[in-house]
């Protein structure tokens, strides 16, 4: 009978928890060049134990937030960290980072689609922890 609650509870948890969690808002908007930019966004809905995430989007600029928030839901993160700020400089097709918090995922290469041209962007990532 315990096994059989353990069970239908783990099937509960497992079908009601969603697949990622949702972004919560834009902390900040860094342009690379004229129609691209790094998106910062906090995603903070993993409640008190949990740690605040920031993850960073490279995409083409965008004025209207709840657009671009709904937008990153399908797009992956170049960075994911428990450091924000972590844009310092923006320089043309370089962006350099740096990070004083845990890193969960890094790519040193994002890209972005503008009018079905894509354009590329190198990161340059320094991480200390304190």
């Amino acid at each position: 009978m315990l096994l059989m609650i353990c069970v239908a509870q783990a099937a509960y948890i497992f079908t009601t928890s969603p697949a990622s969690p949702e972004p919560s808002r834009i902390v900040s908007v860094t342009p690379v060049d004229s129609v691209g930019a790094v998106y910062e966004v906090l995603y903070d809905s993993g409640g008190a134990t949990v740690p605040f995430v920031y993850r960073y989007f490279l995409m083409e600029k965008d004025d209207d937030s709840i657009k671009v928030l709904n937008k990153v839901k399908s797009l992956s993160p170049f960075l994911v960290t428990q450091s924000p700020d972590a844009v310092r400089t923006a320089l043309p097709g370089r962006v350099k980072l740096r990070t004083l918090d845990v890193v969960y995922e890094y790519r040193n290469v994002a890209y972005y689609e503008v009018n079905g041209e894509w354009k590329q962007v190198k990161f340059d990532l320094i991480s200390d922890i304190p």
